[in-house]
């Protein structure tokens, strides 16, 4: 029986099996394994686990961590984890003691192989089959970010195939604290603070780094000899308020609502000679939105659309620039966000970050690659969002 098994019946998705099974579909670390990962599980009686979550109460935190997707285990062996279950509807889920580290995700074939990456780093190549992967070299209080992806490109054929990341944080005890009063104290800590902040913003902004840029050679009402105004920012600050667009949603976690809102900034064209202006004009927002897609007891799914056509730049026949992209974000209460899927051309320079409790997390940064996207989107790079995760 599976280890976990007693954490998984919460979830929504059953079939999700965790790491330390008997069913033979457990880690087959290949010659690349560098983690300290097992070929077999530890051992379990088969019984079924013990929840201890609710034992929390006592705790000076409080109990909260059941329903914000976060739980405490021990097996029949006497192995005590921390489960986090957040990200389940997603298909994966985490468990983590203070010597081990358990991934388990929901593959899109019995012929599927994964690869296994933890801080970027190659550990482990799965045998078909295998979706569990059991981690033994970690370090008490550390966190590690581990990802999953199919060893081939089934995408195309496939629409199940999916990457999966996952940000785990070990649990540690202090030196004869016992171990499973310091793993409930600790969930309990950690969902706390993911209840703190009683709204969570999501922002995408995109802006242009220089003052001034040479408008190009064809494609726009200036060509030669103008320049268009940009934003004069440096570096990615989410406390600077010059952009291009900025696109926020706001979730209100009392009842999970997500309230959009949107900008675009005016475009100006000045002589190049003598730095006049000579026209200004503002692009629509009428194709930029945040909003919900959906939403359960533990998370909000948002839909972040940005498209915005320079007001000067008709492109070249039914080409057509711009800054334009869209994504959507799983955020749970327990404070894990994944980019299930998107894209954006890279012009201008974007920034992705969730203001969560007076916390700013950077989700995603990228400079601009081509100034021929203000012509058409043909001649503009695309960047793929999908499988971007942590926590905030």
């Amino acid at each position: 029986m599976n280890l976990y098994a007693s954490a998984l019946k919460a979830t929504s998705i059953a079939v999700i099996p965790l790491v330390l099974t008997t069913t033979g579909a457990q880690a087959s670390a290949g010659p690349t394994n560098e983690s300290g990962s097992s070929q077999s599980a530890p051992s379990t009686s088969g019984r079924s686990s013990q929840d201890l979550t609710d034992a929390s109460q006592s705790s000076a935190h409080g109990s909260a961590s059941n329903t914000e997707a976060l739980s405490v285990i021990r097996t029949a062996s006497g192995q005590t984890a921390v489960v986090d279950r957040s990200l389940a509807d997603q298909g994966i889920t985490a468990a983590a003691g203070t010597n081990f580290v358990d991934l388990s995700w929901q593959g899109y074939s019995n012929r599927a192989r994964y690869l296994v990456t933890r801080d970027s780093r190659e550990v482990a190549t799965l045998a078909p089959g295998v979706t569990a992967f059991h981690d033994t070299r970690v370090t008490p209080g550390s966190t590690y970010r581990y990802s999953i992806t199919p060893a081939t490109q089934p995408q195309a054929t496939d629409p199940r195939a999916r990457a999966w990341g996952m940000k785990v944080a070990i649990p540690s005890a202090a030196e004869n604290q016992d171990t499973t009063t310091a793993l409930r104290s600790q969930a309990a800590a950690r969902t706390a603070a993911a209840k703190a902040a009683k709204t969570t913003t999501l922002t995408w902004v995109t802006f242009i780094p220089q003052d001034r840029i040479d408008a190009p050679p064809a494609g726009c009402d200036y060509g030669k000899g103008y320049q268009f105004g940009g934003d004069n920012r440096s570096g990615f600050d989410w406390r600077k308020s010059d952009y291009r667009t900025s696109l926020n949603a706001v979730i209100n976690w009392s009842d999970k609502s997500v309230q959009g809102y949107k900008e675009v900034r005016a475009s100006h064209v000045y002589q190049k000679s003598t730095g006049k202006l000579i026209a200004t004009r503002t692009a629509t927002d009428k194709e930029m939105s945040a909003k919900k897609l959906g939403s359960g007891k533990d998370y909000v799914d948002v839909r972040m659309v940005t498209h915005a056509s320079n007001p000067f730049c008709k492109g070249l026949g039914p080409i057509k620039g711009g800054i334009d992209g869209a994504f959507t974000m799983h955020l749970t209460t327990s404070g894990n966000y994944s980019i299930t899927s998107g894209t954006l051309r890279l012009m201008p320079n974007h920034y992705i970050y969730i203001y969560n409790g007076g916390k700013v997390t950077n989700v995603y940064t990228s400079k601009y690659g081509n100034l021929m996207c203000l012509i058409g989107s043909a001649t503009c790079e695309v960047a793929q969002l999908g499988s971007l995760y942590g926590k905030f």
